[in-house]
């Protein structure tokens, strides 16, 4: 059998009621996992079988394309997978957004609009990206859309996929050995794709796990599978082998699901593997026990409906978890429930109808040209305007500007370190640096400066906390860029008599960090994390006392929990008082090490609780007719503004500046 003998076989029109099985298995993991079960912990797993499983499957349909006419329809794929994705996906996004403006706060509705617009319009893994890489945006966990990431990552592959496909089989036509060619190109594409989620894996979980670029190995694996039909003959040579294989790599799948100690990019490799390797032992022996297993009727029937399932799980865990306070069980005894129901509707009434009309099917260009309309107006028009509609509550404080009230940040960069000083005056040279919670003190620290004719430079980045070798796990090589700047050059340069360091809380029980260390990752709450912290943070201050400099250290404020954000109970709310919050008033262990290291000489540990919190444990979301934060971490720039004077009083206090202004 010759290599296009070989494929276009591969590439039949045959019905495969195993995989549906599968996709079956993915989707209910994903449900579990956000339902909350602990069992489930690693069940985001399901998205890489789909993503193995949509790569080779679509490409075996392209592959069939090329096998009967020598080149790819685009029309007719692009036509088809609009007629299959778009209707459920509509019906989905508007019916969200009407239930969301019920349910959630006047703020979640304001931080959702952007969301929206880009699950319509299919960029809603780098929405997510961006969200998660700025440090003042709302909790994009709570978000109903979260995982459109997915579906956007398919969408961008399914858009350029045949594209590239097509050109890369047209290339190589006249070559010797064209489908090795083609196999070679592709198994690079996958490998560079796998070392790129590897290293952004190491400073950016969040845009190694959303990344296009970062997903594509997943896709392109199911891509060489398709386009080596050759593994499947070679197993079916040895059937017992290939049934033992795909048990194993069922256990496989369960192990990955549940168990395994791996972080999730090394997870993903892991069950790309597996999910590749059980395709080809179920292929190859399609009457094996995890086959028939998977094609069992009703299984395959909750594979058919499993976009649907994934489509409708998640906005209603957000409605159950909002409305009720519900054990993880039960939550993922309702969204298994819902979902798959509402998905059965919609498979029935709307996906099976548009996806197999004849009609649709004669008219390509208009279904492309419609469905992009409808992607748009969704998402620009209709989606806002159902959004418009929630009411906020009945204060009078402006929660919409507390919202965008971050201080701006100076042009401070390697090429530009003048730009970081914001205040030039006559006294003492203060310097301010840290992660975003540094960043909100940037207001109080420049009145201050004016008022004591100091002078003020800001080195602050968001997710980077101030230690050269901690970060957090979503920090980003800019951090990394970042610190080697501060410490390599800015000080160096600048030559400050203070530093100031500044980051969010990493040890509070209400909201604790994930942290990479020069150890590896510490898992919040251990005595290995506390350590680890401690002399981190230890090696930073014996560096910066060492020339001579002081070193003060502002303590986390106290921070509501992620389900009691102040600023979203402000937007709803008829009065400031139903937003009061119960905040940690123990010092944490970092904390009373700070403190343990200040000696009122040269290392100092501010503690500015009562400032923000005047009645702690109780913290006042408002405080002299201003909103005090603007989310559960950070204070807005108005209300740091306006706690200058205080901060200048302790700071004269403990002898850091000067009781006078230089030359009164």
């Amino acid at each position: 059998m010759t290599e296009h003998e070989a494929v276009s076989g591969a590439s039949a029109a045959t019905y495969r009621p195993y995989l549906d099985g599968l996709r079956a298995v993915a989707v209910y993991l994903v449900v579990l996992y956000h339902s909350g079960l602990g069992v489930f912990r690693h069940g985001f797993i399901g998205v890489d079988i789909f993503f193995v499983l949509s790569g080779y499957l679509v490409t075996q349909l392209l592959l069939r394309d090329l096998a009967a006419n020598g080149g790819i329809r685009l029309r007719r794929f692009y036509a088809r997978r609009y007629r299959r994705l778009l209707p459920a996906s509509f019906v989905v996004l508007i019916t969200t957004a009407v239930v969301f403006t019920v349910i959630a706060t006047a703020a979640e509705v304001s931080e959702a609009t952007n969301a929206f617009r880009a699950a319509f319009l299919y960029v809603a893994n780098w929405y997510f990206i961006h969200q998660a890489a700025d440090y003042f945006a709302a909790d994009i966990d709570r978000n109903p859309l979260i995982h459109f990431w997915s579906l956007a990552v398919e969408e961008q592959f399914y858009l350029v996929w045949p594209l590239l496909l097509g050109g890369l089989y047209a290339l190589t036509r006249r070559m010797q050995r064209q489908f090795q060619w083609l196999r070679g190109i592709i198994a690079l594409a996958g490998l560079a794709s796998m070392a790129l989620a590897l290293q952004w894996a190491s400073t950016d979980l969040t845009r190694a796990y959303y990344g296009t670029d970062t997903r594509a190995y997943e896709l392109l694996a199911g891509a060489f599978l398709a386009l080596t039909p050759s593994l499947v003959t070679r197993a079916a040579a040895r059937p017992r082998a290939a049934q033992v294989l795909a048990v194993i790599a069922v256990v496989a799948i369960a192990l990955l699901a549940t168990a395994t100690p791996l972080e999730p990019i090394e997870r993903g490799v892991a069950i790309t593997v597996v999910t590749s390797l059980l395709i080809v032992a179920m292929s190859a022996v399609p009457g094996g026990l995890v086959p028939g297993l998977l094609a069992r009727p009703g299984a395959v029937y909750l594979g058919r409906v499993s976009y649907g399932t994934y489509l409708w799980h998640w906005p209603v865990i957000i409605l159950v978890t909002t409305e009720f306070t519900l054990e993880p069980l039960a939550v993922a005894a309702v969204a298994v429930i819902a979902s798959t129901g509402l998905a059965a509707i919609s498979f029935h009434l709307l996906e099976q109808p548009v996806r197999l009309s004849r009609t649709l099917d004669r008219h390509r260009s208009g279904v492309i040209a419609a469905g992009l309309a409808l992607s748009i107006v969704g998402g620009l028009v209709l989606a806002p305007s159902i959004l418009a509609r929630k009411p906020a509550g009945s204060t009078p404080l402006d929660w919409r500007a507390a919202q965008r009230d971050n201080p701006p940040l100076p042009d401070c960069r390697r090429d530009n370190p003048a730009g970081c000083t914001v205040v030039e005056g006559a006294g003492p040279h203060v310097l301010l640096l840290g992660d975003s919670n540094a960043r909100m003190y940037i207001p109080a620290f420049t009145e201050i400066a004016r008022r004591q004719d100091l002078t003020l430079s800001v080195g602050v980045a968001p997710l980077c906390p101030w230690p050269p070798d901690v970060f957090y796990l979503t920090s980003g090589e800019a951090c990394r860029v970042a610190k080697e700047f501060w410490y390599e050059q800015l000080i160096g340069d600048l030559d400050p008599d203070v530093i100031v360091l500044a980051q969010r809380p990493m040890d509070d029980p209400s909201n604790p960090a994930d942290l990479f260390t020069p150890e590896g990752r510490m898992v919040s709450g251990t005595s290995a994390f506390e350590a680890s912290l401690e002399a981190a943070a230890g090696r930073t201050i014996d560096r910066l006392v060492a020339d001579g400099r002081q070193v003060v250290i502002i303590e986390p404020i106290p921070i509501a929990s992620k389900d009691n954000d102040p600023l979203l109970c402000l937007s709803s709310a008829r009065n400031s008082a139903a937003c009061r919050y119960q905040a940690n008033a123990t010092p944490t262990p970092i904390e009373t090490f700070y403190r343990a290291r200040a000696n009122g000489v040269d290392v100092f540990s501010l503690d500015f609780d009562q400032l923000v919190c005047p009645q702690l444990p109780t913290c006042e979301p408002v405080i002299d007719g201003l909103i005090v934060k603007r989310d559960s971490n950070h204070i807005t720039g108005t209300f740091s503004a306006h706690l200058a004077e205080a901060i200048t009083a302790r700071l004269i206090q403990d002898g850091i500046i000067p009781s006078a202004p230089q030359g009164d």
